[in-house]
């Protein structure tokens, strides 16, 4: 199949394909392979045919041309790696982020034909030893993406990230995230919280989390241009969600009054919670910001932190889905609210209109009685 300047699909009699380029250079004629379909997009073979096809007219073979490729480091072709990725902006953002981190210093004092098996293992075996495993698990199939796609371009011969992930420590299983499912504790707790001397805006974030079921992230990095106060309505785009679909929460009076509160200081910015350096910064305060937070807490009844293991941000989550079936709602409500509903739920419960009404009625009746266990009833 033809593309246009020289530039074609090979298929192979098993089926195989690969995308291809005839040209004329040196008074010969050569093909040069870019590499296997779909590993390698169509976008980027046309992107790699537009680079032969110029050192062609400049009287240049471009099979000449691999080590000048081989010159850039490991970050150049993982930032390029990433861009060939159908990923959602937030998921993007926070992959690149890791990779800086971890990655890109380290690896781009080698050209990539010469990291070796061991170089990696040296780096992330130390991230794993620490206590991030799943850390350490993440950048290792960020290296095996990178590498396949050197291995696409005809860059390297051989990937030395293809089993490392086999050679690291695995992660423990997960738990869940520390809550509180006793009420009169809880209270106790959301007493605390409403008592907090910190930063105002991580407090009113933290109250927000209680009585909405937000994400951390959701809570951290909401936007002004997804509240409709008129409406009560909360409405995150798609690309910020797990389930890659727009998100609606109902708002209830309490939740309400926290958004009012916010807009009388962040109403000329983008984000709602924005701590005091984030107002000179503009960057939304961290999940780590809202965890010490929730540590400092202080017990109503001893006056004492609340310390680790007791809650966490994304407890409140767990704490409200766990307390909310225990009073009897409608499991699939609870589950739309929490923006986790499995997909056989999905497909039964977004032909109600995602019971929506259902759940604007079961939010006030929940911050209501977060109320009552506030007030000891």
């Amino acid at each position: 199949t033809a593309d246009g300047g020289g530039l074609y699909v090979h298929t192979t009699t098993k089926g195989s394909k690969s995308f291809r380029y005839d040209y004329k250079a040196n008074n010969k004629y050569a093909t040069l392979t870019f590499g296997q379909y779909p590993a390698l997009t169509l976008a980027n073979a046309r992107r790699l045919h537009e680079e032969a096809r110029s050192l062609v007219l400049d009287g240049i073979d471009p099979r000449d041309n691999t080590q000048e490729l081989l010159s850039k480091p490991f970050s150049h072709y993982a930032q390029e790696m990433l861009n060939t990725q159908d990923l959602r902006p937030s998921t993007a953002v926070k992959k690149l982020a890791k990779m800086k981190r971890h990655l890109f210093i380290p690896l781009d004092k080698k050209t990539v034909e010469t990291i070796t098996a061991v170089d990696l293992l040296n780096l992330l075996k130390p991230i794993a030893d620490s206590g991030k495993r799943e850390t350490a698990k993440d950048l290792a199939t960020y290296c095996r993406q990178t590498f396949n796609y050197l291995l696409a371009l005809q860059l390297i011969q051989n990937t030395p990230a293809a089993t490392i992930a086999e050679l690291l420590p695995k992660p423990k299983k997960s738990a869940n995230f520390a809550h509180i499912t006793d009420p009169g504790q809880y209270g106790d707790f959301l007493r605390g919280v409403d008592a907090y001397q910190g930063d105002y805006a991580v407090k009113k974030a933290l109250q927000l989390a209680s009585l909405t079921m937000l994400r951390p992230y959701n809570i951290r990095f909401l936007r002004w241009e997804y509240v409709d106060l008129k409406e009560r309505l909360i409405t995150i785009p798609d690309d910020e969600m797990k389930m890659d679909r727009p998100h609606k929460i109902p708002l209830s009076t309490q939740s309400l009054a926290i958004l009012s509160d916010m807009k009388l200081l962040t109403a000329a910015k983008e984000l709602v919670f924005l701590s005091s350096s984030g107002h000179r910064t503009g960057k939304a305060m961290s999940e780590n910001t809202l965890n010490q937070a929730v540590i400092r807490i202080k017990d109503v009844n001893t006056g004492e932190a609340l310390g680790r293991g007791v809650m966490t941000s994304h407890g409140f989550r767990h704490t409200a889905s766990t307390l909310l079936n225990e009073l009897g709602y409608n499991a699939d409500a609870i589950e739309l609210q929490l923006a986790h509903a499995s997909k056989d739920r999905i497909r039964a419960t977004y032909n109600k209109a995602e019971l929506l009404p259902e759940r604007t009625t079961m939010m006030q009746e929940w911050a209501d009685y977060l109320d009552g266990l506030k007030n000891g009833s």
